[in-house]
């Protein structure tokens, strides 16, 4: 379980900056540029996170996915809440 959501770095770098801005749409883009990693990884890791509906497609902007944290899932839900209890420590 923890694989298919935490994945490798690169996931989990992805996951992480999506929890922390979760009141934010990104392009896929965008989220490579600010975490680091190649626009292909982020597709493939985006792919897998809306395949567990952690993260959620809301639209096209200039013909590239635009999404976000899907705070609706428990899964999701889950993850914020680890992240701001995690902070704590």
């Amino acid at each position: 379980m923890f694989e298919r959501i935490f994945g490798g770095r690169a996931q989990t770098k992805i996951l992480e900056f999506l929890l922390e801005n979760r009141n934010t749409l990104f392009n896929l883009s965008e989220i490579a540029e600010k975490v680091g990693v190649s626009p292909s990884t982020v597709s493939r890791v985006i792919e897998k996170l809306v395949e567990e509906e952690i993260v959620v497609e809301v639209g096209k902007w200039r013909q590239m996915k635009v999404v976000k944290l899907n705070e609706e899932n428990q899964k999701a839900r889950l993850l914020l809440k680890f992240l701001e209890e995690i902070k704590k420590i």
